[in-house]
């Protein structure tokens, strides 16, 4: 979810719970523990993530308060993509949507590459130089791959329609923090690849935009970021 404005925050968070969590809720106890029951609202579930994942556009576009489409930084923007497009190597092709907002973000929204789209804020460009820039929006591009798209939707649905729902059993706590540690694995391999992928495009100028977005504080989560280690980074993007 990008950030919006307080209502428009609210009112996705308050939607979105009741439509996961409204049947669980209105059903009677002596249903809730029916085994058809259990299957058909964990199908629920994933249909309902799935669907999250293919209008994921169209919700990032109701939250962008104001789309920014003139002015210094939609020509920065404007510049850097038609760089990445002009490139030996090619990305994805996806839309890019500059949203007016100090925050910074970016977002690649979608569940296929045909209806992905790529979010980022004028926060966002404000904070970064042309290289950093361009190496962000290269990573967010090479996340409208199949297989990145793949890969973002499949272990969150894994685990809301297979996932069993006693935990007061140990070795569920167990199952979790295996998934989890497989997850984290997954989400850095594909996350280097991006990194990879990126380098390919910019050539030899990645390393200086990867330099870019680490001095901007972007990246300044240390142990508690889900990206890879920086010297992971560094070396896939240098080896590009």
């Amino acid at each position: 979810m990008i950030p919006s404005s307080p209502r428009r925050t609210w009112t996705f968070l308050i939607a979105s719970s009741l439509a996961f969590f409204a049947p669980d809720l209105l059903v009677p106890n002596s249903l809730a523990q029916d085994p058809a029951y259990l299957l058909l609202y964990n199908l629920y579930q994933g249909a309902l993530l799935l669907a999250l994942f293919w209008y994921g556009p169209q919700l990032c576009r109701a939250l962008v308060m104001r789309e920014v489409d003139a002015g210094p930084g939609h020509e920065t923007v404007a510049h850097s993509l038609a760089a990445l497009r002009n490139a030996h190597f090619r990305l994805p092709k996806l839309p890019v949507t500059l949203a007016e907002h100090p925050a910074p973000f970016i977002v690649t929204a979608g569940l296929l590459p045909g209806h992905s789209q790529v979010f980022l804020s004028s926060g966002m460009v404000a904070r970064l130089g042309p290289f950093g820039l361009r190496f962000l929006l290269a990573r967010a591009l090479a996340h409208g791959s199949l297989a990145q798209r793949l890969a973002a939707a499949l272990p969150i649905l894994a685990l809301t329609v297979l996932w069993p729902d006693n935990y007061s059993d140990p070795r569920t706590w167990l199952m979790l923090a295996a998934f989890s540690a497989a997850w984290l694995a997954l989400h850095w391999s594909f996350e280097l690849r991006a990194d990879r992928l990126a380098a390919l495009a910019m050539g030899p100028e990645a390393l200086r935009g990867l330099g870019e977005l680490q001095a901007s504080g972007l990246g300044a989560l240390g142990a508690l970021s889900l990206q890879p280690p920086l010297r992971w980074r560094l070396r896939m993007v240098a080896a590009a």
